[in-house]
């Protein structure tokens, strides 16, 4: 009998650096029923014609060009919705990262032996990083709210990338589109709204490196706006309710507003512009909690009193090292 089919599909928009390896590392699975669609998002660098050369050289791979730029999570619904019907699993693969030779037959395997598992996910080398090393090694099945449970409480994240990833197929039809378009996290919420109702399948190995395309005009800006901070609390706000006790939701929300207001004190500080500003206070009027200039001024002046050099470096910075 044929093993099941697994789709891979990498949504890619000017990845003409990573492409080439990425690719290769679906070519060299140790597990063989795949079948692989690279979507071209109207790249205007040369992703597409190398995609399109790899491909030439297995008739496992297709290449579909989006007519015009898509945003990015309309684009991962692209790729999404390339997975055939006959499809078993779906994994996603974006440009920069790399599936490690076992990758999908491990995933698999655990999947096959647990109907009830709806997402399987590994260890993930990012750098120097290793993620999901906390989960107990005797245990290949977790329950699907126990994980969404200890994520939220922050003491695992097997969420980091879409890539680390492998979905049940029929997890992926029941919601279309896939991906909440609306939300910069769309991937973390499709994982969430997912172990509500299945379990979650680990493999105690490294299957997947990351990489960070630091060049990308979203990643620029998440990192230096620090937009984490905002989907985080926004993520916990959505979820923390269905998962959490009342009062660990509550003291989970105490901590993550403080870290964020201490964040917004050192920002204070480097003298931050008008757009950082405008977001930050913005996501925290949505999620209820408006920013106090009274309280963030009472952080300054601890933060200054407490780190007095640290302080005086960001001072420093904010008006003789502009830029």
């Amino acid at each position: 009998m044929q093993p099941p089919l697994v789709t891979i599909v990498s949504p890619l928009y000017n990845g003409e650096r990573f492409v080439r390896n990425c690719m290769e590392s679906v070519l060299g699975q140790t597990y063989s029923n795949w079948r692989y669609f690279v979507l071209d998002n109207a790249c205007t660098d040369r992703t597409g014609e190398i995609a399109r050369e790899i491909a030439a050289d297995d008739a496992r791979i297709e290449v579909v060009s989006n007519p015009e730029t898509v945003p990015v999570i309309e684009n991962h619904n692209v790729a999404v919705a390339l997975m055939p019907q006959e499809s078993d699993y779906l994994r996603i693969l974006q440009a920069d990262d790399l599936l490690r030779p076992e990758c999908i037959e491990k995933s698999v395997a655990v999947a096959e032996a647990n109907p009830s598992v709806g997402m399987v996910g590994s260890h993930i080398q990012w750098g120097s990083r290793l993620t999901s090393n906390e989960l107990e090694t005797d245990r290949s099945v977790f329950g699907g709210r126990e994980i969404a449970r200890r994520v939220l409480l922050g003491e695992t994240y097997p969420f980091l990338s879409p890539s680390g990833i492998l979905f049940r197929a029929e997890v992926v039809r029941r919601r279309q589109p896939f991906y909440d378009e609306s939300r910069l996290h769309a991937d973390v919420m499709a994982c969430y709204e997912t172990l509500r109702d299945w379990d979650f399948g680990m493999v105690h190995e490294v299957l997947t490196d990351v990489g960070s395309n630091e060049d990308s005009v979203t990643s620029r800006t998440t990192q230096s706006f620090n937009k984490l901070l905002a989907s985080n609390l926004e993520l916990l706000q959505m979820y923390g309710r269905e998962f959490l006790e009342a009062p660990v939701f509550d003291a989970r929300i105490a901590e993550r507003l403080e870290n964020y207001l201490e964040f917004l004190a050192r920002a204070r500080l480097e003298g931050r512009s008008d757009d950082f500003w405008v977001f930050h206070e913005t996501a925290l009027a949505q999620a209820g909690y408006p920013v106090s200039n009274a309280g963030l001024a009472v952080r300054v002046l601890r933060q200054m009193l407490s780190s007095p050099r640290a302080s005086a470096r960001r001072i420093y910075r904010r008006f003789f090292q502009p830029g």
